[in-house]
């Protein structure tokens, strides 16, 4: 099975779990505090690839580095992630888990491309034009830079794509010409 069906599962049955017991946010903060740990300590991760570690070290080394600073319940999936050998599926459980928990929320993720940084404010004018063009509450926006698109945005919600940029007009144009001779 891939890492991202394992992922996937891990997610679901933790968010299943969250939104039972109404904590559904915390065990997303929980997760995101792991990945967090993770990223600034590679350390760590080195540690729970030694083979000649045994699974009950490398279980305490995860209860030292998160009891007391995340929920029970996550603990036990980080402690059920090292006995199976899947705490790399880390990344990919917490991307399902969010997606999930931003679901229930009515929030979607959003990624603006710019010839140029967006403020702010604008990432929240963003979010107020197209969250209700996708049914959504509010929008997570993220931007990325591409200067090719020379001025404009390109928002992609999800699956749909919307092409205000100059770069995808001039485009549209050269199609509408070339298909009119």
């Amino acid at each position: 099975m891939s890492n991202k069906a394992v992922a996937n599962r891990y997610a679901v049955a933790l968010f299943e779990l969250g939104v039972s017991k109404g904590q559904a946010n915390e065990y997303e903060q929980d997760l995101a505090l792991v990945r967090d740990v993770f990223v600034q300590t590679p350390e760590l991760l080195k540690v729970l690839e030694t083979p000649g570690l045994s699974q009950e070290k490398k279980a305490q080394v995860i209860k030292q580095s998160f009891q007391g600073n995340v929920q029970e319940t996550t603990l036990a999936l980080l402690l059920t992630l090292v006995e199976k050998n899947r705490y790399t599926t880390m990344p990919e459980l917490l991307s399902e888990y969010k997606r999930l928990n931003n679901e229930l929320k009515g929030i979607a993720e959003a990624t603006v491309y710019s010839a140029k940084p967006i403020s702010d404010s604008e990432k929240e004018q963003v979010a107020v034009v197209f969250a209700p063009k996708v049914g959504k509450r509010s929008l997570e926006v993220t931007n990325v830079v591409q200067e090719q698109l020379v001025g404009g945005i390109k928002v992609r919600i999800g699956d749909r794509v919307y092409d205000g940029s100059v770069k995808g007009q001039l485009d549209r144009l050269e199609k509408g010409i070339l298909a009119g001779k």
